[in-house]
């Protein structure tokens, strides 16, 4: 993730994140909070819709609100089946959205049948669904272009059967008219203004927690973030779904020398530089790169064998060794050595991140002692090991 504002550009009219990556990963860190508002706007809103049944058996007497009656009743109902769409194991991250869209389109359904009961109650039924619209655009969860196209939808069609029923003068049918325009004017001012201040919120939390688990220098993870338990939950995760992970340990090799030849500054931008080679090389939002030390970096693939993991570093030890870093003028260049561990989760044997960590970093040192530009490798639990080309 980015520290940069510009990529979380929120889109004015839909409220939501331009990024659809970044919107994704959004509605999925604040589910619960989603599921939760949806629940209580849906429970709130039937219990209100039943509560004003006792003015259809007021207006219609109690065998004339019959069907009035039976629509209302239908709306909890419906409620629990929305509740339950959204909430199953397997749901999408826009399941809530769609089942906010279902119960509003029939809620919205099951009142025109009222409203077609009561012909003569058009200013209460005006009142009514003025409520209802700002309900629809503020308490109950879904997406604005979603909710303001279902509101207003439902508005213009209340309208235009108003105004064809007449049953009222024109100064009420005026005044109706601009009651409803303002409360879905209202309600989508509203419901914007919430969805931008949400996500801004949410950016601004994930641009904190970002820097406070990232190495400011080269981008990568940090050793805080890697002792907060990073490879605990993959080694569980691989250990849960019997499948592979694997580790590399890098070092630059000769760092200390292009410090102390060209300072600092001229070993920060060649930590840059293998760090944005490394981070370009792996899977984004698979793999992960942390800066383990100065100059020592560990990659962890996750759902990947020895001989794929080997096959990485072989690729970055030999794209680096040829990649040339430019300072005052001075083209600088140097190596790194690798040390790979394979470990499989299929068996019983005991896996743990301080001993694969230890393995990756003996076998790195191994490869600085037999040359440098070296990637050595190992299996896990065996005995066999596989050393790489030299450069």
């Amino acid at each position: 993730m980015s520290n940069d504002p510009s990529i979380a550009a929120i889109a004015p009219l839909r409220g939501e994140f331009s990024c659809a990556t970044t919107e994704i990963g959004f509605l999925h860190q604040q589910s619960a909070v989603i599921l939760r508002d949806l629940r209580r706007g849906l429970l709130l809103s039937s219990l209100f819709y039943l509560v004003f049944g006792a003015a259809d058996i007021a207006a219609l007497g109690l065998e004339g609100a019959a069907a009035p009656l039976l629509a209302r009743l239908t709306i909890p109902f419906i409620a629990m089946a929305c509740l339950y769409y959204a909430r199953r194991p397997n749901a999408g991250v826009r399941a809530p959205c769609h089942a906010a869209s279902a119960f509003t389109l029939l809620w919205g359904a099951s009142y025109f049948v009222v409203i077609s009961y009561r012909p003569g109650d058009i200013l209460l039924h005006a009142m009514s669904w003025a409520v209802m619209a700002m309900v629809i655009h503020i308490l109950i969860p879904n997406r604005l272009i979603c909710a303001a196209t279902i509101s207003i939808g439902a508005t213009l069609a209340f309208l235009a059967l108003a105004w064809h029923q007449h049953a009222v003068g024109t100064r009420f049918l005026t005044s109706l008219t601009m009651l409803l325009i303002c409360a879905n004017v209202f309600g989508v001012t509203v419901a914007q203004r919430h969805a931008r201040l949400w996500r801004e919120q949410y950016w601004a939390q994930q641009v904190l927690t970002n820097l406070s688990i990232r190495d400011p220098l080269t981008g990568s993870y940090n050793r805080r973030h890697l002792n907060a338990g990073l490879l605990d939950g993959e080694i569980a995760r691989a250990r849960r779904y019997r499948l592979s992970l694997s580790l590399i340990m890098c070092d630059l090799d000769g760092f200390k020398k292009i410090n102390d030849t060209y300072g600092h500054h001229a070993g920060d931008e060649m930590l840059r530089s293998f760090a944005t080679l490394v981070q370009t090389m792996t899977r984004d939002a698979i793999d992960t790169v942390v800066r383990y030390g100065g100059e020592e970096f560990l990659i962890i693939l996750p759902e990947t064998r020895l001989d794929g993991a080997l096959e990485l570093a072989e690729r970055v030890r030999a794209a680096f060794a040829e990649q040339r870093v430019e300072v005052d003028g001075v083209q600088l260049g140097t190596t790194a050595s690798f040390g790979v561990v394979g470990a499989e989760f299929g068996g019983s044997h005991a896996v743990t991140p301080q001993g694969m960590i230890a393995l990756a970093d003996q076998l790195m040192y191994e490869a600085k002692h037999a040359g440098r530009n070296l990637v050595r490798a190992k299996q896990l639990g065996q005995r066999v090991e596989t050393v790489g080309r030299t450069g």
